[in-house]
């Protein structure tokens, strides 16, 4: 009766700890995996801006072309901007590396840059969406940016000049005021946010994506099995009293 008592006082505390740890509201973000041009949009932020320090070690550029529909060529082109060992581009059957090595990461930063392939799923998407909309100016900080959601995180806004740069209006970060704007209007911006969340939702679990083609058709096999064992059953019972 102890043992049970001390147990149950221990799963209260500790979802009492993960509940206060969790009191950030997070903004919900929109994801659709069946909009391949939104997952276009949002590879190509990722790559254009991300993947300089980013890894996406579990996923493969030749993966694209039947998720994201999009042929080897423009992958090539638009895609890969790294190079493998010997000094030649990554081909396109490569795992999504990035651009510097760890050492000179971590001299850099403080720490290694994670591995984003599975922090859709071990954060989750509205937290990723929420992170990249809470940066704002801090002159304190090393890279001159701090974020509400994360506070002191080693990372510059690496999407400001997309934003613009914005601080805080109020102690408590309630209200913020732009001090420049960006190359995208507020909308636009949350709309390239939701374009790159998505993008990194579905890297999270590329198979996903196979999961939703093929349940159409097995469930309607389903569906239609199940009637014609209706049917068979009707026949096979119709003179049974």
């Amino acid at each position: 009766m102890i043992r049970i008592l001390s147990i149950t006082s221990l799963v209260f505390f500790s979802s009492s700890i993960l509940a206060a740890g969790s009191s950030a509201k997070l903004e919900k973000v929109l994801i659709d995996l069946g909009n391949k041009q939104s997952l276009q949009r949002g590879a190509q932020i990722y790559m254009n801006n991300c993947a300089g320090c980013h890894t996406l070690k579990y996923q493969r550029y030749v993966k694209f072309t039947d998720h994201l529909g999009l042929n080897p060529k423009t992958i090539e082109d638009n895609l890969i901007f790294t190079t493998d060992s010997s000094g030649e581009k990554t081909k396109i059957g490569s795992l999504i590396l990035n651009a510097v090595n760890q050492s000179h990461s971590k001299e850099a930063f403080g720490v290694v840059p994670p591995d984003l392939s599975l922090t859709a799923r071990s954060r989750g998407s509205d937290w990723i969406y929420t992170f990249l909309l809470s940066f704002y100016k801090d002159e304190t900080r090393p890279f001159g940016a701090n974020n509400k959601l994360y506070p002191n995180v080693n990372m510059p806004h690496v999407l400001w000049y997309m934003e613009g740069v914005k601080q805080p209006a109020d102690e408590e970060l309630n209200t913020f005021e732009y001090l420049s704007t960006g190359t995208h209007t507020k909308d636009e911006y949350k709309s390239s946010i939701t374009d790159l969340v998505n993008f990194l939702t579905y890297v999270s679990e590329p198979a996903q994506l196979d999961r939703y083609r093929i349940g159409f058709w097995v469930i309607l096999f389903l569906v239609i099995f199940s009637a014609i064992a209706y049917l068979l059953k009707v026949e096979y019972w119709k003179d049974v009293k």
